[in-house]
């Protein structure tokens, strides 16, 4: 059974949209050259409109939602990323190794790797809580 990448879009604005162009790029496995799937080929006009979300989003709520999240609650987003590449390990194994060519079990210690990083980070993020905690500003701003 042939494995192929799920077709995707972009993700601009919390929403799944087709690239400005509607063009696709083509993955191909380097070990067979088999072409097995297909990503949207953004555009400079795709990067602008992405662009132009995150600054909105980063303004929502006058910019409160992020920039003042505690290092806690960062660390919960890390830390569901990390749970859900783990849960995934297998299946994104297997698309890493045909993606890359690379053998499966390098492909499995990777997604080990990427889920270690968020957790890594998360720890990072609750770092600041104790920082914060400690210093004498009344209000501190983590980015």
């Amino acid at each position: 059974m042939a494995i192929t990448v799920p077709r995707r879009q972009l993700f601009i604005g919390s929403q799944w949209t087709e690239p400005f162009m509607s063009s696709n790029t083509p993955v191909v496995n380097p070990a067979t050259e088999d072409i097995i799937g297909y990503i949207p080929a953004a555009t400079s006009e795709d990067v602008e409109l992405a662009v132009e979300a995150a600054r909105k989003a980063l303004t929502r709520n006058k910019g409160n939602d992020w920039s003042k999240a505690s290092g806690a609650v960062r660390a919960r987003y890390l830390r569901a990323i990390a749970a859900k590449v783990t849960e995934r390990k297998s299946e994104l194994a297997n698309l890493e190794a045909i993606d890359c060519g690379k053998p499966l079990d390098e492909a499995a210690w990777d997604m080990d790797d990427v889920a270690g990083c968020f957790e890594y980070y998360a720890d990072l993020a609750e770092g600041l809580d104790a920082k914060a905690e400690g210093s004498s500003f009344s209000s501190v701003r983590y980015f």
